[in-house]
């Protein structure tokens, strides 16, 4: 398998990228985040990220992450992803966004950005963690806990740029994805409305996520908690024209 690039500490997360942060369902059967058994002993620090091809045909969006992800320590050794440690992995129209614990770096996460036209392609992730300068936050909005760490992304170098925030802390993680609105036929509508918004379901191989069309823009929300909570948190959230937007304007 060829490697085509190595993201070191100074160029990482998105195609067109930030530095790396230090931070700085229907229900299912919901996973807290850990990595997989046997995979608990510390290495030392995380320096960078090896890419490689997906594989052709690869149909699973965790195959695809897996396959291309090579995590890089300060000591030289390397570990990969494995499918155990995912935390969630949602698909709507051709977007995939899926959320990986990384192994041996507890609790220390990445967030996969891909695109599907026959081929898995990525276009952006984020690493991130907790460390004594994490610092957590009300939002305005109703979290799972009322302090949750954040982070957010943007990619716009793709046909249809999103926008990205994630919320976590050290059992749970959660992201919304903004983009401009599209047909989907992915999704199982929900019986409930909020301010004539109408709710669709995700069926997902790990965590749960909902979507909503609003003011022509598609926002997902997915992650390792309850549909409920989703739709919650979904019910609490601006209008997508707000300059705040996921935030509450008086945050």
């Amino acid at each position: 398998m060829r490697r085509i690039g190595v993201l070191g500490v100074l160029l990482l997360c998105l195609t067109g990228c930030s530095t790396p942060e230090k931070a700085k369902s229907v229900e299912t059967d919901i996973e807290k985040i850990e990595t997989s058994e046997g995979s608990q002993a510390p290495t030392s620090e995380w320096v960078g990220t090896l890419i490689e091809d997906v594989p052709k045909g690869t149909e699973s969006l965790a195959d695809a992450v897996v396959h291309q992800i090579t995590l890089q320590y300060k000591d030289g050794s390397e570990d990969h992803l494995s499918t155990k440690d995912v935390i969630y992995e949602a698909t709507v129209g051709d977007i995939g966004l899926i959320a990986m614990a990384h192994p041996n770096q507890t609790p220390s996460f990445g967030v996969y950005h891909y695109s599907r036209d026959g081929e898995w392609v990525m276009h952006g992730m984020k690493h991130f963690g907790i460390t004594d300068a994490s610092e957590k936050r009300s939002h305005g909005l109703v979290l799972p806990q009322d302090l949750m760490y954040t982070i957010d992304s943007e990619i716009d170098d793709v046909e249809r740029p999103v926008k990205l925030w994630s919320f976590y802390d050290e059992s749970q993680l959660v992201t919304i994805l903004m983009t401009d609105a599209f047909s989907v036929g992915d999704g199982e509508r929900i019986n409930r409305q909020a301010d004539g918004v109408e709710y669709d379901r995700l069926n997902q191989p790990s965590g749960n996520g909902i979507y909503f069309i609003s003011q022509d823009k598609l926002i997902l929300v997915t992650g390792n908690i309850l549909e409920e909570e989703l739709l919650t948190l979904a019910d609490s959230l601006p209008e997508p024209s707000s300059v705040s937007f996921p935030f509450d304007d008086a945050e």
